[in-house]
């Protein structure tokens, strides 16, 4: 599962041209700012994602010199069937699949793929809003409706936030949260279990053994979420009164990461702390492929900063018993015996370099 083309037209720098890709793993090279990111982007986006940052407005997108502000990107999916998905970007997103619509979130059911950038590289030592991403992300594919009761949920911390900075009453926002938030943290912690059941195939790139679990935001004092969730409520009601913001909930959640019994934030290399990230994410596309029956997509931004040759050999070998599409960023050259194909990327001008 992945794509076997793409053509990206008026889109970010990159020029509007049909770029073939391999199934397995497609190495973008060249140095800052020549367009590897966008081309992830643009990937990111014809699947049913939206631009890699959040907050991304659609009027921002078109910049090749077209004189047209109307972006389209199409893709070829690469199976029996390849069908043509057609991404158009004006005011709005329309998304059609076969010249027929499709909505987002069945267009991410149909071909999944996961991102990270390099922030999303930094889930180790980085703030907790990473890893609530990569819990969300994984939750997002599996889950149909995750996305939309997660949205119910944040709309519901913003309106309780406004009552409580108006010094109001949130005991009715607080009711109506109560079943949302327990069903976000049942869905994380069992998306935590998946992914540590998928860490032991990744054992290679692990330095020492790894553990995950969630630390629910502002609670954990009881094991059922919902019982939980209404205790840290309770004894913490005076705190959000007093700072004026809520306290407890899945927005303040975060992952625990312990390698060989210590946070691995402090107690791992640089270098390891990435290689353990790295065997996190793919946990994540291992595990979503045993859940939905088909390889995710995998878009790595700057895979191979900050890894030394050894890191560096052990993340391709990992990659390539995925058996999964992998489009992955460096700004680092590479030998010809890379296995896969190799793209220099230079001032949005893509080229095969070397294939293999």
């Amino acid at each position: 599962m992945g794509y076997s083309r793409t053509r990206f037209n008026n889109f970010r720098n990159i020029e509007p041209r049909e770029i073939k890709w391999f199934p397995g793993l497609n190495l973008l090279t060249g140095s800052n700012g020549s367009g590897k990111t966008n081309l992830l982007e643009g990937i990111n986006i014809l699947s049913g994602w939206g631009p890699l940052e959040r907050g991304t407005r659609s009027s921002s997108l078109p910049t090749w010199d077209s004189g047209s502000s109307e972006v389209q990107l199409t893709g070829q999916i690469d199976d029996e069937n390849g069908e043509i998905i057609k991404v158009k970007i004006s005011s709005r997103y329309a998304i059609r699949i076969e010249d027929k619509p499709i909505n987002a979130a069945d267009l991410r059911w149909k071909i999944p793929v996961l991102s990270f950038l390099p922030n999303d590289m930094s889930i180790i030592e980085g703030s907790a809003s990473f890893r609530r991403r990569l819990m969300d992300m994984i939750l997002a594919l599996i889950v149909p409706i995750y996305a939309s009761r997660l949205l119910d949920y944040r709309r519901g911390i913003k309106q309780k936030t406004v009552i409580l900075r108006k010094g109001g009453r949130v005991d009715l926002i607080d009711r109506a949260l109560v079943p949302l938030a327990s069903w976000i943290w049942k869905m994380r912690e069992e998306v935590l279990v998946m992914i540590s059941e998928s860490l032991n195939d990744t054992c290679a790139l692990l330095p020492y053994p790894t553990e995950i679990s969630l630390l629910r935001g502002g609670a954990g004092s009881l094991s059922l979420p919902e019982e939980d969730f209404r205790y840290a409520l309770k004894t913490n009601k005076m705190k959000e009164q007093a700072l004026r913001v809520p306290v407890v909930g899945p927005h303040r959640d975060d992952m625990l990461i312990k390698s060989n019994g210590a946070p691995a934030s402090i107690s791992l290399s640089r270098g390891f702390r990435r290689r353990v990230a790295i065997a996190l994410i793919l946990a994540a596309s291992e595990g979503v492929r045993r859940k939905l029956g088909k390889d995710p997509v995998l878009l790595l931004d700057e895979i191979t900063a900050e890894l030394d040759a050894e890191g560096r050999e052990l993340l391709f070998c990992a990659l390539l018993e995925r058996k999964a599409q992998v489009f992955a960023s460096t700004t680092e050259p590479f030998a010809e015996n890379f296995p896969g194909g190799i793209y220099g990327v230079d001032s949005g001008r893509v080229e095969i370099i070397n294939e293999n």
